[in-house]
This record gives C-alpha cells, structure tokens and sequence, in this order.
C-alpha cells in the first residue's frame, strides 16, 4: 500500500537519525524564504518618544502626503480618510516602488518620512505584509521595524510581529526589513516548515538570497519549550542548493546530549515532496532463545526524487546473525503507485558447541516483496502486481507481522489486461503459490514446502446480441446474445506424484507408482496431523527440493491445459407474470498435454487375475462437448402482521430457483475421449460404466473427473430471508418504520442426475449467514451426504454405498463437514468515525482511515474485538477432524496518555494458546514510546521475544491522538507512512 507522502519526522528513534532532522529543519527553512533578505544595521528609535507608545496631546492623523509616492493610511481609531491620488513626478531611485497601505487600531503618528503604528498596526507592501502592535515605516531609508508590547497582566509579550511573504508565514519577537535592499534582521524567529517547525535567534540573508542563522533549532513539537528539539548554533543555508551547519546536537528536555557531529553538508531538495535524504537510526530488542539483542533496520534512506524513494536497512544480532535489505516506494501521479521490498537474512544460533551447530545449522533466508497497482484513466491496458514470495521459514524468524508469522501460505501474482475495441478483452496472469509446511520441533525450522508455479493467459469476448447490434427494435429474437471465453494454464511443481488414487476403479492396477484408495489416503493424512500435532516431522513422499538440481523433474512433471467455451443465450420470458424462464445452449472443450492409455494385462497363471497397466502419452489432444440448460426462478413474500406497540410485521422471503441442463453421452469410441476395456479375465465381472474410463482421468478439465455415458442435471436451491418492521424511535428521522434482518440468508441447494447410472443425488450444501444486536456477525456453513455407509466384504471400515441413508436408518443425511464462525466487537459510539483534521492532506486521512490497524488510538479509551471459529470433518463414519479457536484482541487506556494493547487466543483441540503479544503505548506529545512483548508465540525461538520503541511523532499524529503500531512494516522511506 502506497501512503501519502510527507516531509519526514525528526528524532525517530526507529528510523532517523540527526543527519535527518538537521536536514528537514534546514529544507524548511529555505523553502520558507522566497524572498531575498540581507542584515542591515539597526534603525534609532528617537529618543522623543518611545516606541512602542502613542504620544500624548496628539489625535491620530492619516494620510499625510509623502512627496514621491503614492501612500494611502487608514487609522482604525478616526474616521477621517485621505487618499492621494496619482504623482507624475519620478519615484527616486531611494524611495518605494509600489504603494505602501498601513493601518493601526488605536492610533497612527505622521513625522515627516516616519510614520509610527500602534494596536493591531499593519503594513502591506505588495507581497508582502506586517502585523504587530507596533510598527514603525521610514520612508527615508525605506525601512520598516516592528516589535511586541509586554502586556503587565498576563505579563507576556503580546502583538509580537508576524511577517508574511506570498505564503510563507513567519513569527517573530523583533524584525527589521529594507524594502529596497530585501535584507532583514530577525530577533526570534519561529517558522512552521512541514511538519516541523525551525526557531532562530538571529536570523540575516544576504544579497544573494542566502540564509544565516545563529542559535536555531529545529523540532516537531508545537510546545512553546519543546520536549525535543536539534541545537545548531551556526546554519547557513545557500539559497536552493545546499546547507552547511557547525556542530549540532539532540536536546531532549532542555537536557543536551552528547550525539551529534561536527559539521554537516547536505544538498537542498528542489521540492518539498521529494523528502530528505537521511540516516535510520536502528530498533534495540532481543530475542531470547533465538539470536539474542540486537539492533535492527537501522540504515540510510534517500529521496532521489518526488517519485522514487529507497531506503537501505541492515541489521546484526550478537548471537552473529546479520542481514541485509532494500525496500521503497514510487508513485506516478494519475499513472501507477507502487511499493517493493527486498530482504536477506543469514541467520545462525550461535551454538557453543560443534554438535549443537550440526543439530542447527546456519540457515539462509529471503523476501521478495512488490505491490504495483495502476490508475486506469481512460487507458485501455492494466498492469498490476502482488509479489509476496520468502523462503520457509522467513516468516517464521524475521517478520514482525503477526498474519505474517502465524499464516502457512503465501500467493504472488503478476497481471496484465488490456480491451480492444467495445468487446474483445485478453488477459496474463503470472503466479506462484506457496505453502511453507510444518515445523520441525528438533531444529526448529519449517521443512517440507510445497510451491506451485503458473503462468495463465485469458481471452473472452463479451457476450453480443447480433440482431441488435444497432440497439434493436424490441424484438425477441434480439435478446440472443453469444459469446467466447478461451482460458489456457501452465504450471509446474515440487509435487511430483508417485501415488495413484484406485478409489472407484473395482480392479487392479499394474504400476510401479504407490496405489492407494481414498481410504487409505485418508488415514494417512489423518495419522499424519496426529504425528505434527506431537512434534514429529514426517516427510512427504511426493515432495522434491525446488532447486537447480531438480529443476529437470520439475520441468517433466508440468501440466499444460486449454479450455475454450462458447456460453449462447436465448430470449428470455415470464411464465404466469412471476416466474423468470431462461434458456441457454454452450460448447465447450478441453485441450490437453497429456493422455492416458489402458493396457489390460492378464496374468498367465490365473485367468481370472490380471491388472491394468496405464501409460502416458505426451502431444497436442483437443476435447469437446455441449449442453443445453434451462432455468426458473421467481420470489415470493409473506407477511404476517402483529401490529404490536413497535413491531408491526414479520416477512419472509423465500427465492426458489430450478435449472436442468443436458449434456450428450461422448463416451463412445468413435470420440477418442474414454477407452473401453475388455470384459475378460478380472475384468469379467465389472458392468460396462465400470470398465469405460476416461483417458484424461486426473488430468482436470471436463473429462478428467466426469463419469461416461449422457447427463440430465436437475440443480435446485432456495433462498431464506426473514426481516421484521419496526417503528422507529426516532421521530426526527422522517421515517415512520424500518426494517430489521432476523436473517439475512438462509439457502439450500444441491442436484440430481437424472441419467446418472449410481448416485444420483449429490452433497446437499446448507448456509446461513446473520447479524445479531447490530454488532455480532454469525456465519455457518454445512454439507450433508445423502447416502449411508456399509460393511462390504472383508473391508475395514464401512464404504460409502449406493444406498440412502435413511433406508439404512442412518437418517435423512450424514453431516460430512461444518464450519462456524461467530465474531463481535465492542467499542465506544464514535470509535469508528473517520478522523478529521484541517491541517491534513485528503490523502494522508484516506491513508489513516482506511488502515486503522496500523495505528493505536489515544482518543479511544477500549476497544474488544472477540472471534470464534469452529471447524469440523468427517472424513469417514469413523475418523472425523475438529478445528476450534477463540481469537482476542483489543486496547484499554489505563490513562488519557497510557494504552494497552493485547492480542492472544487459544486452540481447544491442542489445549494450547495462539501467538500472543502484549504491547504499552505512551503518549508522550511529539514523542511515542512503544514497548511490545511475546510471552507466547507456538514457537520456541519466538517466545519472549521483545522490544523498546522511542521515537518523536508528526504534527498530523499528534492532532488526532494517533501512534503507529510497531509491527507494521514501512514500504520505503517514500510514502512509506507515518510512524
């Protein structure tokens, strides 16, 4: 995700480092003055009359003419008004070259070329403006001076001078500025510069617009006497090329500390949103029972320009692990936007021993991390990414994400679409899939990962009505509409199958692959969960390394498949007014890489034993087929009026739908698609369905799962929705009733095959989704098998039959899988109101509001967010598995300024809690402290881990009370967010 970008933030003791915040101080600065400046001598005040008070046994006088120029004065405290008109003679060279506007609120004092202000005076010289309590403008040396008064009461200087010029805006104790010359001398000077802002003591500019400074500071906090600031006591910066600076130093509550440098030359950025370029300052934790303290992400980062930044991070732990990385942002605006990050890590235990190191040798780990998204104005091409691939166990031992780090999983894809013309769209998809396996409870390590890598590419053409091209005159026939979707896919894998799956066959095979039935696979993977859950590490047989060494078996195991399809569909009317009637047509196939061939092989000492032998073949093999479907649909409402005191009705909806499509037998010979053995030896017993077999049989597509022979599929399903009217309390709202969901869906569905020679009824599929008290979400979901289990033969376990399960007493169905997931939040009324503030770019509240994870909250004193899931399987009437967690997380502020934030869970089927964190969060005004521990994490080398986070925060931040959450990874220093 791409933030908005922002000048960067001083003294993050995460990220930044002094060469940073001297550099944003100085960039402010520089871009604050537009207007050359030089120092000039002081102007006498006359010793007549003091400065800063009117004179008495005088009124206020306006307008005196100044011979030379035009002048106009107002004076707030007299009515009279004078204005000159135009004067044909010559401005000397001396004298002001434009008209000087002044005004005062309590009186105004006209000596010869001096004109005195006071109360709210202020003088406009073209872009320039002044305003303070006092002001004094000599026309003689075309000087102005300006200053506070010290008011007794609240016994503080008031009125003291602002100075603006074209938008920069200054506030200063006392200033003098030449409108001739642009120089200036300024006495106290604060300065808002991004989200910082500079102070100087005594400020000059010279003739050559640059900028000397003596006694500056530089900090985000907006206190009058900062909690942090950078001391520089001598700053000059060359006008929009560079600043040089003597030494500098970090005070932190007016307490000086000994870090800084002697001197400092950084070039100036040419715009404000290129950034500064700067170095990172490194994050201090340790992890005890893995690779011990460390310092971690510390680095340089820099802002090459207002598109790219890159940041270049390393880190070192004392155990002797180090890595290394890179990571930035781009953005292009009305283009693209987009994020990378590449990362190594050489991680070792630091075993004392040789044979504590030969049990966990050194490891070596990578991420390869890239976000590109495209903004699409009014081009036809897309280009998108979504990179996320590691090694296996990177996550495990480097990422700070809590997802990161508990997820098993990881997808990358790669995307490019583009239309052509009103109808033609074409498409690429490049992806890699991962899956890391399990831990090995000896070493400690991930073993066993599986990554899939494919490469699809996608050509459809919208469906058209060509009878009405033109935009047709109402007739019916002009709602035919056809279309075309071609779809083709290569992948390879680690995964090199040995194993062949004799489910359903009814005779033997002759292989030298493993053969083994569903149940036996079942068991197997049962056994095989039972044997992680215990801490053992069992290897997968199918698995290979995905390296060099095997790239050839990987390569010879590939699967290349093509699809195409042509969907037509027909006029569509109305039976009876309510009932919706669509019919359709479709041609479809498959193009294949791979066939199979059947060999049946009798065996010479028994007639009646033998086998089968499968062969693959290798080439360019098209399939085909077509339906024919139709479909009904309506809905109906039902009422039933209470009209109680609130509730006045219940209403039930109910939406059935019923379709059936055909499809021809295409298993014949004349086809090529299925093969027919003969009925001899073992085989002699078999009906002929049995023995027809499909010759892509596992290969995917339409013929590598389907049955032979024609199908008739009558599917149907019907949806629930159940809401209740109420009055509403609220008599304000306009709205005499609402309505309330009871549930919002309720829908069973399934099929039948009309044709089909056995199993005629499939899985029937039941789910229901709902919300309870506005603010508990209720999800389940469930399949039921209508068929029933028996003892056949000599068999183990009972087999699934074609039998219903009624018939066998087993009832109306055999639940084979449910899943449930219930979760709530509770919170404050206004917890998850958007943020606001004046002061903020649209972007960066868009970048706050839409990743409210990412921050903690001050301004909200708890949050609760509870989550239930519950898994269950019932491989066979006897083996069945159960997932079953319950999921925490939230804050409470002990304090306005204390927060604690938590996160946990707990595993009911492994008696064991999930990865818990527990963090403390201070605010400390401009400044964050961060402090987050692991007491418990599944993982040896991860629990206990923890670390200290101190770190001075933006100006936006502190507005809306907000702090950033420590497990967050920036994307680069370049919009890389705010921390």
């Amino acid at each position: 995700m791409i933030e908005p970008k922002i000048t960067y933030i001083i003294l993050r003791v995460t990220n930044y480092t002094l060469l940073l915040w001297l550099l944003t101080a100085v960039t402010g600065i520089l871009h604050a003055q537009d207007r050359p400046t030089n120092p000039l001598s002081p102007l006498p005040v006359p010793p007549s009359q003091p400065a800063n008070t009117r004179p008495s046994g005088t009124s206020a006088t306006t307008g005196s003419r100044i011979p030379g120029t035009n002048v106009t004065g107002i004076s707030g405290g007299d009515t009279t008004r004078l204005r000159v008109g135009k004067d044909t003679t010559k401005a000397p060279a001396d004298q002001f070259t434009t008209t000087v506007r002044y005004s005062s609120k309590d009186s105004s004092q006209v000596n010869g070329q001096i004109v005195e202000l006071w109360g709210n005076a202020e003088v406009v010289y073209g872009d320039i403006s002044l305003k303070a309590d006092y002001i004094k403008l000599n026309q003689a040396t075309n000087e102005v001076f300006a200053r506070g008064r010290y008011d007794s009461t609240s016994k503080k200087m008031v009125g003291t001078p602002i100075f603006k010029d074209r938008s920069e805006e200054y506030n200063t104790k006392e200033i003098r500025y030449n409108f001739k010359t642009k120089k200036a001398l300024v006495q106290g000077i604060v300065t808002q510069q991004g989200e910082g802002n500079i102070r100087g003591k005594v400020v000059k500019k010279d003739a050559e617009d640059n900028l000397y400074i003596r006694g500056s500071i530089y900090t985000t906090c907006n206190l009058a006497t900062p909690h942090f600031h950078i001391n520089a006591p001598k700053l000059k910066v060359v006008h929009n090329k560079q600043v040089v600076s003597g030494p500098f130093n970090l005070v932190i509550n007016q307490i000086p500390l000994p870090l800084g440098l002697p001197f400092g030359f950084f070039p100036f950025p040419k715009k404000k949103d290129i950034g500064v370029s700067g170095i990172l300052m490194p994050q201090y934790g340790e992890e005890p029972n893995g690779r011990g303290f460390y310092l971690r992400d510390g680095g340089y980062y820099w802002a090459v320009n207002e598109n790219i930044g890159l940041q270049f991070t390393g880190q070192i732990y004392s155990r002797g692990s180090w890595g290394l990385g890179t990571s930035g942002a781009y953005n292009k605006r009305y283009r693209y936007a987009g994020s990378f990050q590449l990362r190594f890590n050489h991680n070792t235990s630091g075993a004392l021993t040789e044979a504590e190191r030969l049990l966990t040798p050194d490891r070596n780990d990578f991420a390869i991390n890239w976000a590109h998204a495209p903004q699409n104005i009014g081009r036809r091409g897309s280009f998108s990414a979504n990179v996320n691939v590691t090694s296996n166990s990177y996550n495990q031992f480097n990422s700070f994400s809590t997802q990161a780090v508990t997820s098993n999983v990881a997808g990358s894809s790669i995307q490019y679409s583009r239309t052509f013309g009103k109808y033609v769209r074409s498409g690429a998809n490049f992806r890699v899939n991962q899956q890391f396996g399990q831990v090995n409870q000896t070493t400690g390590v991930r073993e066993n990962g599986k990554t899939d890598v494919g490469f699809d590419y996608t050509l459809s053409v919208n469906q058209i009505a060509p009878f009405a091209l033109k935009g047709g005159t109402g007739k019916w026939y002009e709602s035919f509409r056809v279309g075309f979707q071609f779809d083709a896919q290569a992948a390879i894998s680690n995964t090199i199958r040995n194993t062949i799956d004799t489910s359903g066959l009814g005779f033997t095979l002759i292989s030298n692959a493993r053969l083994r039935s569903r149940d036996e696979v079942v068991r197997d993977s049962l056994a095989r969960a039972d044997s992680i859950r215990l801490g053992r590490t069992i290897a997968d047989p199918n698995l290979v390394a995905f390296n060099l060494e095997n790239l050839g078996r990987i390569l010879d195991n590939r699967n290349v498949t093509m699809r195409y399809s042509i969907p037509v569909s027909l006029p569509n009317f109305k039976i009876a007014r309510y009932i919706n009637f669509t019919p359709g047509f479709s041609l479809q196939g498959d193009i294949y890489s791979r066939q199979l061939t059947y060999t049946y092989i009798p065996d010479p000492t028994d007639p009646t034993k033998g086998g089968v032998r499968i062969d693959t073949a290798r080439g360019f093999f098209p399939t085909y087929s077509f339906a024919t479907n139709a479909s009904l649909n309506t809905r109906v409402y039902g009422t039933y009026f209470i009209r109680g005191k609130r509730l006045e009705a219940i209403r039930h909806t109910v939406a059935p739908s019923v379709s059936i499509s055909y499809t021809p037998d295409f298993s014949g010979s004349t086809f090529g698609f299925f093969t027919t053995l003969p009925a001899e030896g073992s085989l002699a017993g078999l009906p002929e369905y049995r023995r027809k077999l499909s010759r892509y049989r596992g290969l995917g597509g339409t013929y590598g799962s389907s049955a032979p022979g024609q199908n008739a599929i009558l599917s149907f399903g019907i949806v629930n929705q159940l809401e209740m009217k109420v009055r509403s309390r609220d008599d304000t709202s306009g709205a005499e009733f609402k309505k309330i969901p009871l549930l919002d869906n309720l829908s069973i569905n399934g099929s039948y095959n009309l044709l089909a020679p056995e199993y005629k009824l499939s899985l029937l599929n039941v789910s229901a989704n709902t919300q309870i008290a506005k603010n508990v979400n209720f999800n389940v979901s469930s399949t039921f098998d209508p068929y029933g289990y028996q003892q056949v033969g000599e068999t183990v376990d009972p087999i699934r039959v074609n039998k219903y399960a009624y018939s066998l007493g087993q009832g109306l169905a055999r639940l084979t899988s449910l899943q449930a997931f219930v979760s709530t939040r509770f919170a404050p009324k206004k917890a998850d109101a958007p943020k606001k503030s004046p002061n903020a770019s649209d972007a960066t509240l868009k970048a706050i509001n839409q990743n409210p994870d990412l921050y903690v909250d001050f301004s909200i004193p708890w949050t609760v967010n509870v989550s239930y899931s519950f898994g269950y399987t019932r491989l066979t009437p006897s083996q069945s598995a159960v997932i079953q967690t319950l999921n925490l997380t939230g804050d409470f502020s002990l304090t306005p300024k204390w927060k604690f934030t938590y996160q946990t869970g707990y595993d009911f089927q492994y008696h064991a809690p999930s990865l818990t964190t527990i963090g403390v969060n201070r605010d400390l005004h401009c400044w964050e402290m961060a402090f987050n521990w692991t007491p418990y994490a599944g993982s040896a080398s991860r629990a206990g881990n923890y670390s200290f986070d101190l770190r001075a925060k933006s100006s936006i931040l502190q507005e809306l009370k907000l702090s950033r959450r420590r497990s967050f990874f920036d994307n680069g220093g370049f919009g890389g967010g705010y921390r």
